[in-house]
C-alpha cells in the first residue's frame, strides 16, 4: 500500500491513529498523533481511514470458540411490551468487566468502536439500579437559559436514548441538569428526590482515555455518574412529614474516572519509577522489530509523562537502560515541549546507570 504526506491512518494492532508526517524510508513513516507527538511506525501496521482491512476468515469448531452471551436481565411480558418503543432497551450486563457502583449514569457512546474520537455518538441516560426512575431533563442554552429536552419514566437496569448527535454538537449537551424520582412497588426504604447538575469540558471527549468498559454498556462510553445510590440520602417512613416540605436535595454529577495510568508505578504519593526496558513492559516481544520496541517505549513513557503531570506528581524516574542512546534522546526530544518540567540523571547509587529523574513543577500544588 502507498502512503503519502498528509494521509489519515489508523493503527492496526491498537487503537487510535493520525496523520502522516514524513517519509521517512520505503518501510516506514512518521506519524503524528492526536497528542502532537510523532511516533516512527512500520507502514505494514497502518491502514488509510478510508480503507478497512479485509476480514480473515477464521474457522472454529464448537468445540474450539464458544462466545459466552453477558447475562441476560429478567424481564416480563409487560417489560417486553415497554421496550418495544424503540429508544428503550434492557442492560446487559457483563460482569467480567468488574462492579460498577448501582445508580444512574449519562453515557456517550461512539457508533465507531474502532474509532472512538470520530462520528456519531449516541447519548443514554443508563438506570443501573432496581428503582424505577421518572426523569426530566434541562440543558442550558448559550443565552443562559433552561431548555427542557427530554421526560420519561425509565424502568430499572435499562437505559434510553436520548439522542444521536454529531461531535460538533458536543458543546450542546455539556451543561445540564437532571431531575429525578425513584420509584419501587415495595421498598424498605424510600429515596429522595434528586435535582444532578451535571458539566464537562466537551474537549475531554477527543481524549480516548476519558473512554472506558462498564458492566452495563457493550462498547467504550464516556459516563458521568449523575447519581450514586449508596451515597444518596433515604427518606425514612417516620420522617415523612417533616421532611415532606425541605427542599429537594441536588447533587452535582461527576466523571467516572479509570484508574490514572500512572497509578501502578507510584512509590509515594508524589513520585513514581518506571522501567522502560521492554522486557519489563511486554511478556512477549519476541516478533517486535527494534522500532517497533522504540515505538511502544516511546508510547508507554509519553502515557507515563502525561498522567503524572495530570494527577500533579513532582518526580518520575525513569529507566532506560544505557544501550545505544536512542530511547533517551527521544524521550529528551519530548520533554522539550514541556515547559514545567527539570530532568537530571538519577540517583546512581539507588538505580544504576541509564535513569532518567524527570521533576515537574505545578503552579498550584494540590
Amino acid at each position: 500500500m502507498n502512503f503519502k504526506v498528509g494521509d489519515k491512518v489508523k493503527f492496526l494492532n491498537e487503537s487510535g491513529g493520525g496523520e502522516i508526517k514524513k517519509i521517512i524510508s520505503s518501510n516506514l513513516v512518521s506519524v503524528q498523533i492526536d497528542d502532537g507527538f510523532e511516533i516512527p511506525t512500520l507502514i505494514t501496521e497502518l491502514i488509510k481511514v478510508d480503507e478497512e482491512p479485509e476480514t480473515p476468515k477464521m474457522m472454529f469448531t464448537q468445540q474450539q470458540f464458544r462466545r459466552q452471551p453477558p447475562a441476560p436481565t429478567e424481564t416480563s411480558d409487560d417489560d417486553e411490551n415497554y421496550y418495544e418503543e424503540g429508544r428503550v432497551s434492557p442492560l446487559e450486563i457483563f460482569r467480567s468487566r468488574g462492579d460498577d457502583k448501582k445508580g444512574i449514569y449519562l453515557a456517550f457512546v461512539p457508533h465507531d468502536q474502532k474509532w472512538l474520537l470520530t462520528g456519531l455518538l449516541d447519548i443514554y441516560l443508563v438506570n443501573y439500579s432496581e428503582y424505577e426512575a421518572l426523569f426530566s431533563l434541562f440543558l442550558r442554552k448559550p443565552n443562559g437559559a433552561w431548555e427542557g429536552v427530554d421526560y420519561d419514566v425509565i424502568k430499572q437496569n435499562s437505559k434510553i436514548l436520548l439522542d444521536t448527535i454529531k461531535r460538533e454538537e458536543i458543546e450542546k449537551w455539556s451543561y445540564g441538569i437532571f431531575q429525578i424520582l425513584f420509584h419501587k412497588d415495595l421498598s424498605s426504604k424510600v429515596l429522595s428526590p434528586l435535582s444532578s447538575v451535571f458539566s464537562f469540558k466537551p474537549t475531554k471527549l477527543y481524549h480516548e482515555n476519558a473512554y472506558q468498559n462498564s458492566v452495563f454498556i457493550s462498547g467504550k462510553a464516556f459516563l458521568l455518574i449523575v447519581c450514586e445510590l449508596a451515597l444518596h440520602p433515604v427518606v425514612a417512613v417516620s420522617e415523612l412529614n417533616e421532611k415532606f416540605d425541605e427542599e429537594v436535595l441536588q447533587q452535582t454529577a461527576k466523571m467516572k474516572k479509570p484508574e490514572e495510568f500512572i497509578n501502578k508505578h507510584k512509590t509515594s504519593p508524589r513520585e513514581a519509577v518506571v522501567d522502560l526496558h521492554i522486557e519489563e513492559l511486554l511478556d512477549n516481544y519476541s516478533k517486535m522489530t527494534n522500532h517497533e520496541i522504540l515505538n511502544y517505549q516511546l508510547n508507554y513513557f509519553t502515557k507515563c509523562l502525561e498522567s503524572g503531570v495530570n494527577n500533579y506528581l513532582t518526580k518520575i524516574t525513569f529507566i532506560h537502560g544505557i544501550g545505544d542512546g536512542v530511547l533517551k534522546a527521544r524521550m529528551l526530544e519530548i520533554l522539550k515541549e514541556y515547559d514545567n518540567v527539570q530532568t537530571k540523571d538519577a540517583s546512581m547509587h539507588q538505580f544504576g546507570y541509564g535513569t532518567l529523574d524527570v521533576l515537574i513543577w505545578h503552579s498550584a500544588q494540590v
